[in-house]
């Protein structure tokens, strides 16, 4: 836990800089704002990277480090070893390659698949956030970063996505489902998105689309058994049966956390619809499908849970803070932000220290054994 501790200290420290430097001017989305130095993102980033990739022991990376070290180091051999892998082959053989020509440590590439995921997320959380220290103080307060640690391949596909929400915002819809369809070979889940991105408007938010997905989620949600069974049969070819099967429900917190923005959103409805920016409008109706998926674990056996909200929860970082600078006054907006602070801070606590027991962290090469 004291790492994970030092990233929430980490990440306030930063935050009391950048509320102290004066930020810089940048041209987002044809407007002229202001966004903080690139150079605290850099060094929030780094901290994060660099324990994430001496990490030894923690959640599933026994499973990842024993997988590398067992990948061959020549193409004949790999041509074989890809034959017994049933899903994600794109990612192995590039991992593989990683091994024969980069390095065989499984250090450098645990740094490199942390690098990858946390370059493209913040790339966009970067450029869309208008509060940067609320933004990253966000994605270790809600435990976001743990997907670094556990999830590692399906969170590379959700940060590379994310990564290039551009190309939603700018109408390269068929761009951005051919890189969707190449991801799904990294990781399979990846494939639901090319649906998504088909009912996503960046234009309008609450669209009849969106609302008919979240109709179909709630009908879907009362057959459930029969959905998915037709799902399991439908999908066994494509390994979705183990994608979905995911046991336990998921816990009601994560649906009130994720629907806090909405539901300031729809309180502020016709403001937020005026003045909102297309960044925004997605990001509204990305949260709004990540709610649907949450609604649909808590009320479930927990299926999808695992799998597919996080492709959508992570528009809520930058979305957040932009629903408290506009949709409160001057005097009101203050006060949101402190209790946005505390409330998440103790959901922080209460997931790692109470939910998790204190999430163990053991890296052989810096000497640290947190268990």
């Amino acid at each position: 836990m004291p790492i994970y501790w030092s990233m929430m200290i980490v990440s306030g420290v930063i935050g009391l800089l950048c509320y102290g430097m004066p930020s810089k001017k940048v041209i987002v989305e044809g407007q002229e704002t202001t966004r903080v130095r690139i150079g605290f993102v850099v060094v929030f980033v780094a901290y994060i990277v660099f324990f994430i990739g001496f990490r030894d022991r923690v959640l599933d990376t026994g499973t990842y480090i024993n997988s590398f070290k067992s990948m061959p180091t020549d193409f004949t051999e790999l041509f074989i070893y890809l034959e017994a892998i049933d899903n994600g082959k794109v990612f192995y053989f590039l991992s593989a390659v990683f091994k024969m020509f980069i390095s065989d440590n499984y250090y450098a590439w645990l740094f490199f698949l942390a690098l990858v995921s946390c370059g493209c997320l913040f790339r966009t959380l970067y450029k869309y956030s208008v509060d940067f220290p609320l933004t990253a103080y966000l994605f270790i307060a809600n435990a976001t970063f743990t997907w670094l640690l556990n999830g590692t391949r399906q969170f590379l596909v959700v940060c590379v996505l994310f990564g290039f929400a551009d190309w939603i915002i700018e109408g390269k819809k068929i761009r951005y489902i051919l890189l969707t369809l190449v991801l799904s070979t990294i990781h399979s889940s990846a494939i639901f998105m090319v649906v998504i991105v088909l009912f996503i408007s960046v234009n309008d938010i609450f669209t009849k689309k969106m609302l008919f997905f979240v109709a179909v989620t709630v009908i879907g949600t009362y057959y459930s058994d029969q959905v998915f069974d037709f799902l399991s049969e439908s999908s066994e070819s494509l390994n979705y049966a183990d994608t979905m099967g995911v046991d336990g429900g998921a816990s009601i917190l994560h649906l009130i956390i994720a629907s806090v923005p909405i539901v300031i959103v729809l309180l502020n409805y016709r403001n937020v619809k005026r003045i909102a920016p297309q960044s925004i409008k997605l990001a509204i109706n990305m949260n709004l499908v990540g709610i649907c998926f949450y609604f649909a674990a808590t009320f479930t056996n927990g299926v999808l849970v695992g799998r597919m909200p996080i492709y959508f929860t992570v528009y809520g970082l930058y979305l957040l803070p932009w629903v408290i600078r506009n949709c409160f006054t001057k005097r009101s907006r203050k006060v949101v932000w402190v209790l946005c602070a505390i409330s998440y801070f103790i959901c922080f606590y209460y997931q790692m220290c109470i939910a998790w027991d204190g999430l163990m962290y053991v890296s052989k090469f810096l000497k640290l054994e947190f268990l």
